[in-house]
């Protein structure tokens, strides 16, 4: 549970309420096009917690 709680204070650090979204991903540095395609990328790459093999 506790892993549960981390990754949810660890997304809202990524996306706190004011934040502008630029072109270039702060977490991995890849570069987009558009601050709206970095958003998307942010949520479905960095959202989720690592698969443990």
């Amino acid at each position: 549970m506790s892993s549960k709680t981390s990754i949810s204070v660890s997304i809202k650090k990524i996306f706190k309420r004011n934040q502008e979204f630029t072109n270039i991903c702060k977490i991995c540095n890849m570069e987009f096009n558009d601050p709206e395609r970095t958003k998307r990328h942010m949520l479905r790459a960095h959202s989720k917690p690592k698969k443990e093999k």
